[in-house]
């Protein structure tokens, strides 16, 4: 152990009349900890919620969608997914479609969008088959040709289902508005049919669990009454996060009368809004960690008053200014170790605590998910606790350059 880093444990040890410089260097070190420890729990509260909406959209969703520029349906649209299903990357193709209703049963009505569900793909190309928590979706296929007295079948979603008080094999009328040209100009033709409860299903987003009902692809185009066409050419991808150079690859096959959306690029608001919040959030716990340094400060000079003494003892045997700065140095960087080391077992703790006992819930209908597991990263861990550490650092200069600065025959002279 070199000399400096055994002066400066030594005035870390408490004596009696150096009580005042005790307590602030526990003050010191509570203030940082609990700024650690706030960090952590913000950064593994906003990593975890980020993550489950992630994975929630990427489980409900697909990860690439392909239509056309101008918004006309695919007619082609089999032949299209299979050139698509080819591309490098792309695992799984499906077509589908999307349509706003208004569905209806008894006085209950509710604003919903069907979407289409290609029977004919891979079942891993329709995410209603992995969300279905209700029922059972395969039963979309039945009833195609529909007779009089019958009904299609519809898988709707939990809290859509909650809402107008649906059960399994309840029946419900779907109202679809198409327009036709007419003298006066456009009007609108309303279509009224009957569907059949099959299945429940339950994706984690509110957004989508109170908006969205599923039918099959079939039932969709009769629905539309614009023939056997497709709006949309879904795909799941291996790579989440190479969806864009995958999205050029199917684009280059395709031709320039198509174009892709992602699932990044749909939700970039929402997850820019995410990282903003990050930000502002590591500055401001950084600010508490600052204001828990100031005591640093605090006690580094009053030290250096106390042990001017010493200082100039030491100066007078030969140490030199460099030394004796970083005696004072090494003290800061200790208060600042202790407290970073403290709040981060103290935040973990926090953390593993939240999680144990879901003390993280919030309101489904801002947040779209209702809970959240908190995930801290040892990455963000050790970012944290090294910023506390520096804060520490840059927190002993001016002390220790106060009392590198002390000259031994100033300080001895009224000894």
């Amino acid at each position: 152990m070199s000399y400096e880093l055994f002066i400066a444990l030594r005035y870390l040890r408490a004596k009696r009349r150096q009580a005042a410089v005790s307590v602030l260097t526990g003050i010191a070190i509570i203030g940082i900890s609990a700024g650690v420890a706030a960090l952590i729990v913000a950064q593994a509260l906003i990593t975890g919620f980020r993550n489950e909406v992630q994975e929630k959209i990427l489980a409900g969703t697909a990860h690439l969608n392909l239509l056309r520029t101008d918004n006309a349906g695919i007619e082609d649209y089999r032949a299209l997914a299979g050139r698509v299903g080819a591309v490098p990357g792309v695992r799984a193709v499906s077509a589908t479609t999307y349509e706003p209703v208004l569905m209806t049963i008894g006085d209950r009505q509710e604003q919903a969008i069907l979407k289409g569900v290609d029977l004919e793909a891979r079942r891993e190309a329709n995410e209603v088959f992995a969300t279905t928590i209700e029922g059972d979706a395969t039963l979309l296929s039945q009833k195609q040709e529909v007779k009089e007295g019958e009904y299609r079948a519809i898988v709707v979603g939990k809290e859509l289902a909650r809402v107008m008080g649906l059960r399994l094999d309840g029946v419900v009328t779907v109202v679809s508005s198409q327009t036709r040209l007419t003298p006066v100009g456009l009007a609108p033709r309303p279509r009224f049919t009957r569907f059949q409860v099959v299945g429940i299903f339950a994706s984690g987003l509110y957004e989508y669990d109170s908006k969205w009902a599923y039918i099959s692809l079939q039932a969709a185009q009769d629905l539309r009454g614009d023939g056997q066409t497709a709006g949309v050419i879904q795909m799941k991808v291996g790579d989440i996060e190479a969806v864009a150079e995958i999205g050029a690859r199917v684009r280059a096959i395709v031709g320039p009368e198509f174009m892709t959306t992602s699932w990044q690029e749909l939700n970039r608001p929402l997850f820019a809004a995410l990282k903003l919040q990050q930000r502002v959030v590591i500055v401001f716990f950084a600010l508490l960690i600052i204001m828990a340094a100031l005591n640093i400060i605090t006690t580094l000079t009053m030290t250096v008053i106390e042990k001017h003494r010493d200082i100039a003892i030491l100066r007078a045997q030969g140490a030199t200014s460099g030394s004796i700065m970083r005696i004072f140095v090494l003290q800061g960087v200790i208060i600042g170790a202790i407290g970073a080391v403290l709040g981060t077992i103290v935040g973990l703790g926090a953390t593993w605590v939240a999680n144990r006992y879901h003390l993280v819930s919030i309101p489904a209908e801002i947040y779209s998910v209702s809970s959240v597991k908190m995930q801290a990263r040892a990455l963000d861990c050790l970012a944290v606790a090294g910023l506390a550490v520096l804060i520490s650092f840059l927190a002993t200069i001016y002390p220790a350059r106060k009392a590198a600065r002390l000259l031994p025959v100033e300080a001895l002279r009224y000894e």
